[in-house]
This record gives C-alpha cells, structure tokens and sequence, in this order.
C-alpha cells in the first residue's frame, strides 16, 4: 500500500509539473492557435501551489523527488515574476507637484451594470466621488457611458470638467452600424495636444485603442487606453461555472464556456499584436492604462508590456485581483509605463459598484531631455 501510494503521488506531481511547464510556453505561443495552452494561465497561481506543495512534501520525506517541482519552479521564473507583489507600504494621496497620478477604471457604464445587485440610484456618484478622492492627474476608462439616467442630459464628462479635467478624448465604440454609448476615455487636467484612435476590426467586443499626448510641465508623455476583447460570459455561463465549482456541470455548459474563451484568446493575440506596435512607434515615453481581460500568464500581458514596467509589480501587494467575480487570480487592469519614470506608489480600492476594481499609480517623472522636451 505504502508503494502503491508512492507511486500514484509521483504519477500526479508528474502530471502537475507537466500542466506548470506548459503554461512557461503561453508567452511564445499564438493565443489564437494555441488556445488550449493560454487557458492554462488562468489558474497559473494554483498550479504554482501545488508545485510548491509537492516540493516541500518530497522535502519532508527526504526524497529526492523534490528536484522535479524545484526543477519546474526555476524554470517558470518569468511566469513567477509577473504575479506577485510584495509592496506592504500604505498608500498617501498626498504627493509631490513633480507626481504624475494615473488611475484607471473599468467603470461598467457608471454602475449601471450592477443595479440589479445595488439598487442604488447614485452608484455613478459614489464612483465618480471616489475618484475625487484620489486626485489624480490623468484618468482612463473603459466601459464609459457619458450620459446616464434615461431622459435626464447629465454629462460625467462635464461633471469631471468642473473638477478640473479640462481635456478629454473619448471614442465610442463601433460594432458593424450599431454605435454603444460606452467606450473608451482618457481625462486630464494637463494639456492634450494630440489624439488619435485605432480600431480593432472584426473583435465582438473590445474597445478602440485610443491615445493622447499630454504635456505635463515640460514633458510629453503619450497615455494609451483600451479594452481588449471580453469573454462576454452571460448569466448562463456563470451559472454553468457555479455547477463545475460544485462538482454539478452540464456539458452544453461547458462547450459554451471553452468556445468563448477559444475565440476571446483568438482576437485578444491580435489586438494585443496591436497595441505593441503602436506603442513601439511612440516618440515618446508611454503610460498604457487598461482592462487587458487577459492575466499576467499570458500571450496578451508579455506582448503589451514589452520592456515596460508594470505599476503593480513595482509597487503592489499579493494577486492584486482586479476582476470580482470568478476567481481571486483574475488580475486583468494594468498601468504599464516606460522604465525611465520611477513607480512611487500604486494602489487597488475594493469597491463593490462595477465587475472591476480600480487601480491608481504615482509616477516620479524624470527632467525633460532633448527627445521628449517639446511636442
């Protein structure tokens, strides 16, 4: 029996390590083609665990199996070094003239999405004073809506302006010749000298990705915002994911679930193919903001942030979740930023009015020099 046992624990760490190393080659691999492979990302941090359990069990028992799991662990370091933080410093909303703030929000259209769980009138306005609280410089969202409460003209845009946003760029988004009134928008209280949008194409739903230069003091620095391709899971899948947690699931169920993860990684590969070149072609040092809807273990993240830095790595603390549904791994929203600005501080407010959960850097941007001093 003690063999018996032996071996099947040998057999399954096997097959975990195996399942691990996998998701070592997602970053490398078309998300489009490779589907079945970038799922393995989503439960990176769980199968990272169960590794390490192992290790330290085949430790215990003084068994040389340990080299197996050490063995895989040294190998995904770069999967490692991309889910963690390990910032315990409180935030301050104080800071420095010098500071540049950026927050970033998937708003939901302002709450409305979330109604029927807070059947709150003024969800938009908690939101909206919320933000006012972190007094940042320069704001991204995604899922915007302008206009809300049917029949009532009550512009977020204008209420922001009276806050001192003077400058906002927001692009609605386009599916065939239907227009949405939610988008994405980037809000500022320095100058905006130039905007531009680019349009994905074909994905079902995913957000233009639009940038505006902004001169903060002396300096341009171009912020990008965007949201990439959504799963789009609807009452009925959630309810099916339910069922697999509780061991009750319908196949129907799950063939919907995997066929829209398999076309959400299918226009995510393309879109994040996108947003790197346009970001490679920058004259100037970038601040990318976003609801990515993809995690840090995959094709989507290493393609966009390149040799950017990522505000919460720098900075934050634990997964970072951003996403409050599904599972507490879902860290999906970024502020990436180009190397030569130094992250002071970053910071996630659990909030319980949109699916998501917004984020806000601090940025200790350097002097001027001669290729970014002038626009």
């Amino acid at each position: 029996m003690k063999k018996l046992t032996s071996t099947l624990l040998k057999s399954i760490n096997t097959g975990v390590v195996i399942l691990y190393l996998l998701t070592c080659l997602i970053p490398y691999l078309p998300t489009g083609k490779y589907w079945m492979v970038a799922i393995l990302g989503l439960i990176f941090p769980i199968l990272f665990f169960i590794v390490l359990a192992f290790m330290t069990g085949w430790i215990v028992a003084r068994s040389r199996w340990f080299m197996l799991s050490l063995f895989a662990l040294i190998i995904s370091w770069k999967q490692l070094s991309v889910v963690f933080g390990f910032t315990t410093k409180s935030f301050s909303i104080a800071k420095s003239s010098d500071t540049l703030r950026v927050l970033t929000w998937n708003v939901s259209s302002w709450g409305e999405t979330s109604k029927a769980r807070i059947p709150d009138p003024e969800i938009h306005q908690h939101m909206i004073n919320f933000v006012k609280s972190q007094r940042p410089d320069v704001l991204c969202f995604q899922e915007f809506f302008d206009l809300v409460r049917p029949g009532r003209e009550y512009s977020i845009i204008k209420t922001f302006k009276e806050m001192g946003y003077n400058y906002s760029y927001y692009v609605k988004t386009f599916h065939g010749d239907t227009t949405y009134n939610m988008g994405v928008a980037i809000l500022s209280k320095f100058p905006m000298v130039d905007t531009v949008k680019y349009y994905y194409g074909e994905a079902d739903y995913a957000e233009h990705l639009i940038y505006a230069d902004i001169q903060f003091h002396n300096q341009a620095i171009r912020v990008f915002t965007t949201h990439l391709q959504s799963v789009r899971f609807e009452n009925a899948q959630y309810a099916s994911i339910r069922k697999i947690k509780s061991k009750d699931a319908g196949l129907s169920g799950s063939k919907t679930i995997i066929g829209k993860l398999k076309l959400a990684y299918h226009y995510r590969g393309a879109e994040a193919d996108l947003v790197r070149q346009k970001i490679d072609a920058s004259p100037y040092p970038v601040v990318v903001c976003g609801d990515f809807n993809d995690v840090p273990n995959s094709y989507t993240y290493f393609k966009i942030k390149g040799d950017l830095q990522d505000a919460f790595l720098a900075k934050g603390s634990k997964l970072g979740r951003t996403f409050r549904y599904l599972s507490p791994t879902l860290r999906i929203d970024y502020i990436l930023a180009d190397k030569k600005f130094e992250v002071k501080q970053f910071n996630r407010t659990i909030l319980p009015y949109s699916d998501h959960y917004p984020i806000v850097a601090d940025f200790d941007v350097s002097p001027p020099g001669p290729d970014n001093s002038n626009l």
